[in-house]
């Protein structure tokens, strides 16, 4: 099916007529739904994340690193055409007290957690 071309000003009788089909929304085409980063994000893995784990200090006993490849592992976070989701995970953590801190061993941006004992 061809597309329909755009009218012009040659297509009409007077300048008006031009100027009210301009300003007259196009019923032609649905609206569609945009598409947001936050739908590629699945809120019950941070709750998962948070019923299993507890913030803690990088040298804690049990502690273990959450570096950017470890969350995106966890999280299956991975960049989209959106953009990167997993800025949103991180920082869901962080209003439950999992802090990005960088670590004395890698030098690299980390979040420290530990098993909860059950």
């Amino acid at each position: 099916m061809p597309r329909k071309r755009k009218p012009n000003f040659d297509d009409y009788d007077t300048y008006q007529d031009y100027e009210d089909d301009l300003a007259a929304p196009d019923m032609g085409e649905p609206e569609v739904a945009k598409i947001r980063l936050d739908d590629f994000t699945i809120h019950q893995k941070v709750s998962a994340f948070q019923n299993d784990y507890e913030p803690c200090a990088e040298f804690d006993p049990g502690a273990e690193r959450f570096g950017d490849a470890e969350l995106r592992q966890f999280f299956k976070a991975y960049v989209t055409g959106l953009g990167d989701p997993l800025h949103l995970y991180i920082d869901d953590l962080a209003l439950a007290g999992f802090r990005m801190t960088v670590s004395l061993a890698t030098d690299k941006p980390t979040i420290f957690a530990r098993r909860k004992l059950i």
